[in-house]
């Protein structure tokens, strides 16, 4: 008897799982794993406070890039082309967030010279170590302040509730095409190898480069890093994010700003967030958004 019903529960179980999708399996796992988490992210070029923007200049903006941010309420925020004046603005409005990262120090920190900063949560990660290195042949400070090459800050951040640990990446990197950008994908790719095996990983920022076709796509995505976009289970918005401050022309393709991640991470969800007010955008790009699940290690089968 004890056989029989051995047997049927057998059968009962494969045909569960027989009738069950993938994604399904995958979010059954996911509640079964009290390590995994998951994580909303969020790559955002705001657009320096010191362009010639006409009516688009900061002042009569900043508030919807602080709305734009609230509506998508990532957990973690990588900006690109934010000076000061933008970072002290954003943190007064986003009060749930603390910040890491530093000027690339172009003019001694004046003018054009930005930061990559990567907001987050506090309530919910902590940063462990941060850091900042120079997309250059010496990834330290320069010493001349007129010739200063793009930055990347990175942060190894703990997650309270779960304990585990994922590394975030934040970059913006130059306009010239060419070796340019592909040692900066290259110097990237060698930071993340030094990193402990199957590390969660996040890269996102602005690329100057158009995703999936450019050879820095190409270097970026060749040892281990996956196109949040690419992967996703589900997409929503335009494939194009720079926008010249109007809405996303018919047609139209160019993801220059992406969201990389690494490890034990499944892609729920990749938006390209079109948030606008009275016919206003934000910022001359479109934010990106991704809904990641962060799973334990060791189980990269599934994607």
């Amino acid at each position: 008897m004890k056989r029989t019903l051995r047997r049927y529960a057998v059968h009962a179980l494969a045909a569960v799982l027989l009738s069950t999708s993938p994604i399904q399996l995958l979010a059954q796992e996911a509640e079964s794993d009290d390590t995994a988490f998951g994580l909303d992210v969020m790559t955002f070029n705001i657009r320096t406070a010191i362009g010639q923007d006409g009516d688009n200049v900061w002042p009569r903006r900043k508030e919807l890039v602080a709305e734009t941010i609230k509506a998508s309420d990532p957990d973690v925020l990588g900006l690109q082309e934010a000076l000061a004046e933008q970072i002290d603005f954003l943190q007064s409005e986003l009060p749930e967030y603390r910040w890491v990262g530093v000027d690339r120090g172009l003019n001694g920190g004046r003018g054009l010279s930005e930061a990559t900063p990567i907001f987050y949560k506090y309530g919910e990660l902590v940063p462990i170590e941060s850091g900042t290195f120079w997309l250059a042949d010496d990834p330290n400070p320069p010493a001349q302040p007129r010739r200063v090459s793009r930055i990347v800050t990175w942060a190894r951040f703990h997650h309270l509730e779960t304990r585990r640990q994922l590394y975030v990446y934040n970059t913006h990197f130059t306009l010239r095409r060419g070796p340019r950008q592909l040692r900066s994908a290259e110097q990237i790719n060698a930071h993340i190898a030094d990193l402990p095996p199957e590390s969660t990983v996040v890269v996102m920022g602005d690329f100057n480069a158009v995703a999936e076709t450019s050879e820095a796509w190409r270097v970026a995505t060749s040892d281990g890093l996956r196109d949040a976009w690419v992967i996703a289970e589900k997409r929503e918005g335009p494939a194009l994010t720079s926008n010249g401050f109007y809405p996303p022309p018919e047609g139209r393709e160019g993801r220059i700003d992406w969201v990389l991640v690494g490890g034990p991470v499944t892609v729920r969800r990749a938006v390209t967030v079109l948030h606008s007010v009275d016919g206003r955008w934000p910022s001359d790009h479109y934010p990106v958004a991704a809904e990641l699940l962060v799973r334990s290690q060791g189980r990269e089968g599934l994607r």
